[in-house]
């Protein structure tokens, strides 16, 4: 007897042509209130597995090419959500690389390697979906239940039409956090944008006021960059700003954060606790500009920058009075000579 069933999402409509749903109102809802797509998705595995009566429901995404990942688990940890799930050898990996619903009766008969974990952990059947939405499978929804052979076809059919329902918020959610990056980054770097930055610099100022939390604030500037760009190339020039960000990003970490603000021009946040670490933190990031090689087209190309930085105090309410004396402090590392840090 074979230990598995499998149905093609486009024929399960043929099951039950008369056949209809019955979704709680409060499933409906949850979903349309959550927050952000985490929310849905443990929305999603809370209703799925009250409504399949299952001992565990679980939903995962697909992140590269090798692994699903687990986004959310209700009942069962017999699979912890830290566990990546390799796509060439699990249940769910097949119904992800062949888009159908499959049914597995007997768990204990499986040699892939979830179903192992789950007859171990007590369970006898599974019932895997995968997540559609135009024409692209972005994971897959799975419940489990303490009986062999306890799903039907007719459990597949509604079990897939939850999970296109299903897909297409996923879908949605991740488009609007798609927009969301594109709207916060440097479209030529990766960095954060000069939006991003305003709204942090006024939080931030915010916070200094309600609680006493200082911040160092800091303008880069890539001396004599327009001259690169005359004697290169604008490609190149590209490629000199995507390095500096990539050298300045690691450098800032998780020290503060790092923006892009106009064609050569960079904003630093620190939450360093003392002019000193912030004036070494700045230091370092200029000695590793000026002691960086970017290599282009076999071209070893050499930039400097200077750097202008001020700190918080009770008399900064807005963004423009911490800019004004940034600035200043750039303007007279140029003045002295480039290629130094000035905190003023």
């Amino acid at each position: 007897m074979a230990i598995e069933r499998k149905f093609s999402p486009l024929n399960l409509a043929n099951v039950a042509e008369s056949h209809h749903i019955m979704v709680p109102v409060e499933f409906i809802q949850a979903i349309s209130a959550a927050a952000d797509l985490q929310e849905v998705l443990d929305t999603v595995s809370q209703w799925i597995l009250r409504l399949f009566d299952a001992e565990r429901a679980s939903i995962t995404l697909s992140d590269n090419s090798e692994y699903l990942t687990l986004y959310s688990i209700s009942g069962n940890k017999a699979i912890p959500l830290d566990f990546k799930v390799p796509i060439s050898t699990s249940f769910v990996g097949r119904v992800f690389s062949e888009k159908v619903v499959i049914i597995c009766d007997e768990l204990n008969k499986s040699a892939e390697l979830d179903c192992v974990m789950l007859a171990q952990a007590g369970l006898g059947s599974c019932m895997d979906a995968p997540l559609i939405c135009g024409g692209v499978c972005l994971g897959t929804l799975n419940v489990g239940h303490k009986n062999t052979h306890y799903y039907t076809k007719i459990h597949a059919l509604e079990f897939q039409c939850l999970a296109n329902f299903i897909a297409l918020n996923i879908s949605l959610r991740l488009q609007v956090i798609e927009l969301d990056k594109l709207a916060s980054t440097d479209h030529l770097t990766g960095a954060a944008n000069r939006r991003v930055f305003s709204q942090q610099v006024q939080q931030d100022i915010h916070q200094f006021h309600e609680n006493g939390q200082l911040f160092f604030f800091a303008l880069m500037d890539l001396d004599h960059f327009k001259e690169l760009n005359d004697r290169f190339g604008h490609i190149v020039g590209d490629h000199v700003l995507k390095q500096i960000v990539n050298t300045s990003e690691a450098l800032v970490n998780d020290e503060g954060s790092f923006y892009r603000i106009g064609g050569e021009e960079f904003a630093i946040i620190t939450k360093v606790q003392n002019e000193m670490d912030a004036i070494h933190l700045f230091n370092t990031i200029k000695d590793s500009i000026e002691n960086t090689v970017i290599q282009y087209d076999g071209i070893d190309i050499y930039v400097t920058a200077s750097i202008g930085v001020t700190t918080i105090n009770s008399n900064d309410h807005n963004p423009e009075s911490l800019l004004r004396r940034a600035d200043k402090a750039l303007y007279e590392a140029k003045s002295i000579g480039r290629n130094c840090v000035i905190m003023y």
